[in-house]
């Protein structure tokens, strides 16, 4: 463990005074800091806390699930710019299928039903701003899981579970049925240009469900979005072994677009789309002019489906060594919205419309604005809609295809007579790649 802190001057200790005091008033604002309340979703409960990512072991752009005694792991890793140090501690929580607490005790789906402390930190180093790194591995050599189904990973501070610092949806499954499908053009005639359809089997020929009807629930998802997941589907035809999901409607999504991405690897140089950068107490970089893209033609180019990468070119450490930047967003815009915000939307923003990423007009530039603090590497985004109605739309600015490559993980859990959880029996990941 690294014991020496970067010390930082007096000017960046007085800007880490002015982020907490404005991450404060957004904080109160919003209402969106809320400690008194635990919530079964990703969410970040304390200001300060940034660039929460959670992923299998060797994949970060993994979805955040293991199979059951494989001896596969997860790493949770989060930056703490306001503390040096604190005394954060880790839980697990079993959960159903719609992400409501399961009716089992913790000792009975963990080998260990005590909790733990994070031990595993690391001050920043030759960073503007610093900050303290924390990691942590589970399964560990203090607890393994022994149940599948959803769970939570709940963080808190100063050993007081009200204190809530973040939580974490991840899941275990069992390869108990087979799951495969496509990803198709959408049949209905209205979604054909817009959306994609999901038509998947599931076969459990080694694996008794007495009633697919009721025992048996399917979530699919898009892009590892937990924002818009299809559930509740039915099988629609039941051949032998083999429960059929070919439906025409209830199992589309819109295609959307492909990301639109910046790099910030590399603080000194320019890369696409950015077009300046600037260092006083801190780096700002600010990216190329943005265009509505709701009513343009489909173009092809790789992304990489929302996520981001942190990443510091020049560094052996990029998790300690990559520093923070504000990155300078703007949309060009002919006039104000007058039914609904603008954010920016991906990954980094746990797939929500978060306050402290909520764009602000500029009538000077005609165009939406934000600068907001990231960390070194290289992102996917998009600009999302939150309408009056509280309701979050994509399609709006940024269009949609049924040709843009996406991916699908389809989810089975089942509920067997007898037990009071949901197992998750099936896993499998689709690409609409095969569109082509």
């Amino acid at each position: 463990m690294i014991q020496h802190k970067y010390i930082a001057p007096l000017k960046y200790l007085s800007l880490l005074l002015l982020l907490l005091t404005g991450s404060r008033m957004i904080a109160q604002e919003n209402q969106y800091y809320n400690e008194d309340r635990l919530r079964y979703e990703d969410f970040i409960y304390q200001p300060g806390i940034f660039t929460v990512k959670f992923h299998p072991l060797n994949n970060d752009q993994g979805m955040p699930i293991i199979k059951l005694n494989s001896g596969e792991r997860l790493i949770l890793r989060f930056d703490d710019l306001y503390e040096d140090f604190v005394d954060y501690s880790y839980t697990i929580i079993h959960c159903n299928h719609d992400w409501t607490p399961s009716n089992i005790l913790k000792a009975q789906y963990l080998s260990s039903y005590q909790d733990y402390y994070l031990t595993n930190y690391e001050y920043s180093t030759n960073a503007l701003i610093p900050y303290t790194h924390y990691d942590l591995v589970i399964p560990n050599n203090n607890m393994r899981f022994t149940k599948s189904g959803n769970y939570i990973l709940k963080v808190y501070r100063d050993d007081d579970p009200d204190k809530l610092v973040l939580t974490r949806r991840f899941m275990v499954f069992e390869d108990r049925v087979g799951i495969g499908g496509q990803v198709r053009r959408a049949t209905q005639v209205d979604k054909r240009d817009t959306h994609q359809e999901i038509d998947f089997t599931i076969n459990h020929s080694n694996y008794h469900i007495q009633n697919p009807f009721q025992d048996l629930h399917v979530t699919i998802m898009q892009n590892q979005r937990w924002d818009n997941p299809i559930t509740n589907l039915k099988p629609q035809f039941v051949q032998n072994a083999q429960l059929l999901y070919n439906y025409d409607d209830e199992n589309t999504f819109h295609g959307i677009n492909e990301f639109r991405f910046f790099d910030i690897k590399n603080l000194q140089v320019l890369t696409q789309n950015v077009r300046r950068i600037s260092q006083d107490s801190v780096y700002t970089a600010y990216l190329a002019t943005d265009q509505e893209r709701s009513i343009t033609r489909y173009a092809v180019y790789f992304d990489i489906n929302g996520h981001y990468v942190v990443r510091r070119l020049d560094a052996g450490n990029s998790e300690t060594e990559a520093d923070y930047a504000y990155v300078d967003f703007i949309l060009d815009y002919p006039a104000p919205l007058q039914d609904g915000d603008i954010y920016i939307f991906g990954k980094f923003s746990d797939w929500k419309l978060l306050p402290q990423y909520r764009m602000q007009y500029d009538y000077v530039r005609n165009a939406y604005r934000g600068k907001f603090l990231l960390k070194q590497g290289y992102y996917n985004y998009m600009y999302a809609l939150q309408e009056n109605n509280g309701q979050l739309d994509v399609e709006a600015i940024e269009g949609s295809h049924w040709e843009t490559e996406n991916t699908y993980q389809i989810l089975v859990y089942n509920r067997e007579v007898g037990l009071r959880y949901d197992r998750l029996v099936g896993f499998n990941e689709l690409s609409s790649e095969d569109l082509y």
